[in-house]
């Protein structure tokens, strides 16, 4: 690097290295903050991934605790922590399917994204859903696996683990949605 004196002998002063070619002065630098709005779609196909894992994490446990119907003590609908799994479960289903085709109609139509805070309230709260069910119908799970493991507690507990999975992605692209929020208000 080349030095320049300045005027004063003892404060030397670097030059500035040459702009590489295809570089131009007036374009703004590279800021990894700045809004979707302002051109940044990388975000949005994170969130569109995790919304439609969500959404199929989500009807993956629903399928599989409706599937739980083996007569006796073996029926999920004996349970009101396992109905409350699968209809959160359905929910939560439900909301990230939509929220995903809205997203995919908005890349496909390449119009901008602005921020919403029923995006980032809606995924926290299906993604709290899932989690209250999640922990709601774990500790009767782990108390019937103590006594016997089979078919139905192994069901139950695949789709309490699908569950917990489904509002991972929800916590994850609410936390997107809340960096969303707080770029494009400042």
């Amino acid at each position: 690097m080349a030095m320049v004196e300045s005027p004063s002998p003892n404060i030397i002063k670097p030059l500035s290295p040459p702009l590489p070619s295809g570089a131009h002065k007036d374009k703004a630098p590279y800021n990894p903050y700045t809004s979707p709005a302002q051109g940044d779609d990388n975000l949005d196909g994170i969130v569109l991934v995790l919304r439609t894992a969500a959404a199929l994490l989500a009807f993956v446990a629903v399928a599989v605790v409706a599937s739980c119907r083996h007569g006796d003590w073996m029926e999920f609908t004996r349970y009101q922590e396992y109905r409350y799994l699968l209809g959160v479960s359905v929910v939560a289903s439900v909301y990230s399917a939509l929220q995903a085709t809205r997203g995919f109609r908005r890349m496909r139509a390449n119009t901008a994204y602005a921020a919403s805070f029923l995006d980032f309230a809606g995924d926290q709260a299906v993604g709290y859903l899932l989690i209250t069910a999640s922990s709601a119908a774990l500790p009767i799970t782990i108390r019937m696996r103590s006594a016997v493991v089979n078919t139905f507690t192994d069901a139950i507990a695949a789709s309490i683990s699908l569950a917990f999975l489904a509002f991972a992605a929800l916590a994850f692209s609410a936390m997107l949605a809340g960096f969303r929020l707080s770029a494009a208000y400042n």
